[in-house]
């Protein structure tokens, strides 16, 4: 059986980065690029709720859009410290940055400060004069020295189709591969993630059992993602490590942003993602949010425990049930305890790693699908819509990394979300899918494989 492949696992795409003081309309042009309303706009500084990254295409090229605003907001003094918290983060984790001004206030000392910081810097960048509605309002940014400024109204689309072509031009090319650069062939794509300082790159040292990588006490001393190569069995393992994360003591959130944007890097060129939590300390809210998003982007996720020797049994004990307790409401997802430093653990740990990724991959025949969907439902038929009888006909895998499923039935609408959970839990428990992201979808339409009636 032949699937699309939803997940793109060796995609490495560039990421474009939008920086510039509140109310300029870094969000509204976010939002004109994407093509659609994915931020929060207003008419006043600060409106931005959310750091947001987006996939889009520009011209023929994929990438990740990332929009900076809010970072750093709510702080005693609220500009300038946001301002140098977007360029912090924007110069760590872009490879072409967008500087967007406001051509109707004219280039402002705010302005120049962030010119001056990105001139520092030898990356691509763009100044977008925004708000360009009128012909010349642009010129006043020539004084940057950061190049010519490229006049836009995000707001009407105006301009907006030569900027993007001068934005091809900056992209670097973003290599897909299915094999590494020895030839051989990829087992799994594997990456780690967590915080910073939970051990992500001693971990993966004991993988390799060398100094591959640079580990220091500081957070991260690489830029990007570092992926590694090792032996396993006939073939070889990528292992991708997301540190890099630079320590920022005067504005916190830079970390969980980097590392938020990281993440969903490594997470679309991986099968399976280890989130590596530090047994010494707590269980933490940015934790949480790096497992829903390892799932959201059809990653097989497993947890592991780090630095377990610092737990005595009462308190491991105590540890796995507030983990469990902040995991509820999630598929099940295997925890291993390991002590990276000593190597205690961490070869099971790439081998259960590798058994996940296989698991994302799952194709199952089409019969197979089918005799799962009927025992599903003699063991629990779905609730009638109303009192009309809701059917499921027939199933489909449509898609493998994560195994996407589709379901054709008399009323998809009736289907209630307590019925699809345990479908969705059915599904994993009788093809041992654990810690894999299942998509479900469901459908009125024709079943396409239906033999046609004969005339």
């Amino acid at each position: 059986m032949t699937l699309e492949r939803i997940h793109h696992h060796a995609a490495r795409l560039p990421v474009i980065a939008i920086v510039g003081r509140p109310n300029v309309g870094k969000s509204t042009l976010f939002n004109r690029i994407v093509g659609k309303r994915k931020a929060i706009v207003g008419d006043r500084p600060g409106v931005t709720v959310d750091r947001l990254e987006n996939e889009c295409m520009i011209g023929e090229q994929a990438v990740v859009l990332v929009d900076t605003g809010g970072i750093g907001e709510g702080t005693h003094d609220v500009m300038q410290p946001a301002i140098d918290a977007q360029v912090e983060a924007a110069l760590e984790i872009a490879n072409v940055v967008l500087f967007v001004v406001d051509a109707q206030a004219g280039a402002t000392p705010i302005d120049s400060a962030i010119a001056e910081k990105l001139r520092k810097h030898q990356i691509p960048l763009l100044v977008v004069a925004n708000k360009a509605e009128k012909p010349g309002s642009e010129i006043d940014f020539f004084s940057l020295g950061l190049g010519d400024p490229m006049a836009v109204s995000a707001a009407h689309g105006e301009g907006v189709r030569v900027f993007l072509a001068a934005l091809e031009s900056l992209l670097p090319d973003s290599g897909e591969a299915s094999v590494d650069e020895t030839g051989e062939n990829i087992i799994a794509s594997v990456a780690v993630i967590g915080r910073p300082n939970v051990g992500k790159s001693t971990l993966i040292n004991a993988w390799l059992k060398k100094q591959r990588m640079v580990v220091s006490d500081i957070s991260g001393t690489t830029r990007d993602a570092i992926d590694s190569t090792m032996p396993y069995h006939d073939g070889v393992i990528r292992l991708v490590d997301t540190a890099g994360q630079r320590k920022h003591g005067r504005i916190a959130d830079i970390i969980e942003f980097v590392a938020r944007v990281k993440a969903v890097q490594a997470f679309r060129r991986a099968d399976v993602a280890v989130l590596l939590l530090d047994g010494g300390e707590g269980i933490v809210e940015q934790d949480m949010r790096l497992m829903q998003l390892a799932l959201d982007e059809g990653c097989a996720l497993i947890v592991a425990v780090n630095k377990v020797d610092l737990l005595d049994d009462e308190q491991w004990k105590y540890y796995v049930e507030r983990l469990d307790f902040r995991m509820r409401g999630m598929s099940e997802i295997p925890v291993f305890r390991i002590t990276a430093k000593h190597g205690k653990g961490v070869k099971r740990l790439l081998d259960e790693a590798v058994k996940a990724a296989h698991r994302n991959s799952f194709e199952l025949s089409t019969g197979a699908l089918n005799r799962w969907l009927a025992d599903a439902q003699l063991a629990q038929h779905p609730p009638s819509d109303n009192g009309a009888v809701v059917r499921l006909k027939y199933a489909s895998q449509t898609g493998s990394r994560p195994p996407a499923i589709k379901i054709f039935c008399n009323r998809p609408q009736g289907l209630k979300t307590s019925y699809k959970r345990y479908l969705e839990q059915s599904f994993r428990k009788s093809f041992d899918l654990t810690g894999v992201p299942v998509r479900f979808s469901f459908s009125a339409g024709k079943n396409p494989y239906k033999p046609a009636k004969s005339r």
